[in-house]
């Protein structure tokens, strides 16, 4: 696939991906209280509009400013690595993407309400309530890991390997 085209299919995955965070997040503030709790699926998850001043399991609390510069920093970051690198690993640039639009979502969030609008809540287990975003933000950075763990020396070598009986 030419770059081009490549780099244009991402950053669509991307938009779309923090569009649907930015449809579903105005959705529960418009249709659910803060703190009431909607049933979405009988004893697997719930509805519940959150107010999330900090990040991920409500750490570092009302830093809400330095996490959107953070997330706005990020987001140039893979702009810039993807213009620089062109990496054509279709993995890598799942995880970059999918990690850029929950950045984005939660940055939008940060910077135009002063907060995070978290939702999602499990009933089966214990967790922190999340939205799309954190969702998005999870799921690159495991695949990023795989791709680190499984694949990126492959890439490496595929780049830099060289045939040992030509010398020059």
């Amino acid at each position: 696939m030419e770059m081009g085209i490549g780099m244009l299919v991402w950053g669509i995955i991307a938009l779309i991906i923090t569009v649907a965070d930015q449809l579903s997040k105005y959705i529960v503030v418009q249709s659910i209280g803060e703190s009431e709790t909607v049933s979405f699926i009988n004893n697997i998850f719930e509805f519940v509009y959150v107010k999330n001043t900090g990040a991920a399991f409500s750490i570092f609390h009302s830093a809400t400013a330095v996490l959107a510069i953070i997330s706005v920093l990020f987001c140039i970051g893979v702009v810039v690595y993807f213009l620089k690198n062109k990496p054509d690993s279709r993995l890598l640039c799942a995880a970059m993407s999918l990690m850029f639009a929950g950045a984005a979502g939660n940055a939008i969030d940060r910077i135009t309400r002063g907060y995070v609008v978290d939702f999602i809540k499990t009933i089966f287990i214990d967790f922190p309530v999340f939205n799309i975003a954190d969702i998005a933000i999870t799921t690159g950075a495991a695949l990023l890991i795989v791709y680190l763990l499984f694949f990126d020396k492959e890439d490496k070598n595929e780049e830099g390997s060289f045939d040992s009986s030509r010398r020059e």
